[in-house]
């Protein structure tokens, strides 16, 4: 039986999309292993392949229905139960009762699938900004706390994630997934050689991976802490603005 191009194109972008909920599962694996540096490495691997699979179908020209509604289900595994398993299970082990923790790992997953309906009935008005924090860009950032505070016990942010600071962290992260604060979404970022706006992205993202290499910072941490950061700074001006106006 002959396979046709545009079957082979319909067929990559699904292969991601089952590759980011394979990881998910492989995450959810390694939690209740105990190994949870192979959890949060699982979560970003998924990360990385949800990240591609929405460009290859753009880029095939096969983005339907059917993939978008395939891609919320496997990102709801990969990144709103798999994280909210990881967290409960590595805070178990490393600061023992859960306390309030379990309900704020409640609050994170009904927000991170709240996110995700709310996003299917949005997504054409959500291709400059996203209305809310992704859930990817959450269990991202989580994933990378987990690495973080197992691999440097010792430094300044380790000693501050005590039990209240990653309580109040989850439901913060769960509360902004919700909200109306814009983040951007990068879908049509143009990286062309050509523009002295690429050389400068490029030579901004070296520098601070140097700074964070030689400071034992972690990179990605920074990177998806300044996203964060960087869009409530723009929701904060877009406000103040507006006053200003009246």
């Amino acid at each position: 039986m002959k396979i046709s191009k545009s079957s082979v194109k319909e067929l990559i972008p699904f292969l991601f999309t089952f590759a980011n909920v394979s990881f998910g599962f492989l995450s959810i694996i390694k939690t209740i292993e105990g190994n949870f540096i192979a959890a949060a490495l699982s979560i970003m691997a998924a990360a990385l392949m949800d990240s591609i699979d929405g460009r290859l179908a753009r880029f095939f020209g096969t983005a339907g229905d059917l993939g978008s509604e395939l891609d919320s289900l496997c990102d709801a595994i990969s990144f709103c139960l798999a994280p909210a398993v990881l967290l409960y299970s590595w805070y178990l082990h490393g600061f023992g009762n859960p306390g309030l923790f379990v309900p704020a790992l409640v609050l994170y997953l009904c927000a991170g699938l709240l996110r995700l309906a709310r996003f299917n009935l949005t997504a054409n008005d959500q291709s400059l900004f996203f209305l809310g924090l992704p859930t990817t860009v959450a269990a991202f950032f989580f994933a990378q706390i987990v690495l973080y505070h197992e691999l440097v016990l010792d430094s300044t942010l380790g000693r501050l994630l005590n039990e209240n600071v990653l309580v109040g962290l989850v439901a913060s992260i769960a509360f902004l997934m919700v909200s109306t604060v814009r983040f951007p979404a990068f879908k049509k970022n143009n990286l062309s050689l050509k523009r002295a706006a690429t050389y400068l992205k490029i030579a901004l993202i070296t520098g601070l991976a140097i700074w964070c290499l030689l400071h034992s910072y972690p990179f990605f941490l920074m990177i998806v802490s300044t996203y964060i950061l960087g869009g409530l700074l723009f929701h904060g001006f877009l406000r103040v603005k507006k006053v200003l106006k009246k």
